[in-house]
């Protein structure tokens, strides 16, 4: 089995985060080792290809008072929230020629289920809908952790975000993915648990299921000449600037 090197970057800018990410999916399709970067952001809604701004419910302003940033992205599925609390995993990670991207999220899907499943936790997949769901005590369904994709010259970027602490009224000013839906986090289900643990976990199940073998180092930061000359994250800006510009 070929490796998956993890590593744990702590708290990362949301554009500098995507920034490494391109970089180190230059170095996967040059022969270099697939990898899963594990952090957490500061407070940022991204919105997805088929996402809309209209789904944000709360004003630049309000969102501005709360820390928070918006930022057009290109991954798939429309829009979420990161920020402080929630691990962020971006497995980079080369897929071949031919990728099969239902069975790659189906795999991300049941490795948050597997490292949930560790805490006690019974969490699952719900068809049509992509994320991992649980059920709130004596309550209906919630989405604990949300997926969104990228599949660029059979290489994936961006990737998974699972709510462990977060400040879940961060979803309230939002239409989380598009639909009203409950969210949870493992704090809401009565599980304390440190956000390193929880890294190592996931990785542990997700290693497991994409058939790799799990080792942790050390990456390099992002080179300018890295980054491809189209990539999206070029033109990244916070559409709140000009919102809240006074």
């Amino acid at each position: 089995m070929s490796d998956l090197a993890a590593t744990r970057l702590g708290r990362v800018g949301y554009v500098e985060g995507w920034r490494l990410q391109e970089a180190v999916a230059t170095r996967v399709r040059g022969g270099g080792v697939d990898r899963l970067l594990l952090l957490e952001h500061d407070p940022v809604y991204t919105i997805g290809r088929r996402g809309s701004a209209a789904n944000l419910t709360a004003s630049p302003s309000e969102l501005r008072a709360h820390g928070a940033a918006v930022y057009r992205v290109d991954r798939g599925g429309d829009i979420t929230y990161h920020g402080p609390g929630q691990l962020v995993g971006y497995p980079v990670v080369g897929l071949g020629e031919a990728p099969d991207l239902v069975a790659y999220v189906r795999a991300l899907e049941g490795a948050i289920a597997d490292a949930l499943g560790t805490y006690g936790v019974a969490a699952r997949a719900i068809p049509h809908k992509t994320g991992v769901w649980v059920d709130l005590p004596g309550g209906g369904p919630a989405k604990v952790a949300a997926i969104g994709v990228r599949v660029s010259r059979g290489v994936t970027t961006h990737g998974v975000a699972l709510n462990v602490s977060t400040d879940l009224a961060a979803f309230s000013r939002m239409i989380p993915c598009g639909f009203v839906h409950e969210v949870a986090s493992l704090e809401r289900l009565g599980v304390r648990a440190d956000l390193r643990e929880v890294a190592g976990r996931l990785a542990e199940a997700l290693a497991a299921r994409l058939g790799r073998t799990l080792r942790w180092d050390t990456v390099a930061p992002a080179r300018e000449e890295e980054i491809p000359a189209d990539a999206a994250v070029r033109r990244a800006e916070d559409l709140l600037a000009e919102a809240t510009r006074v």
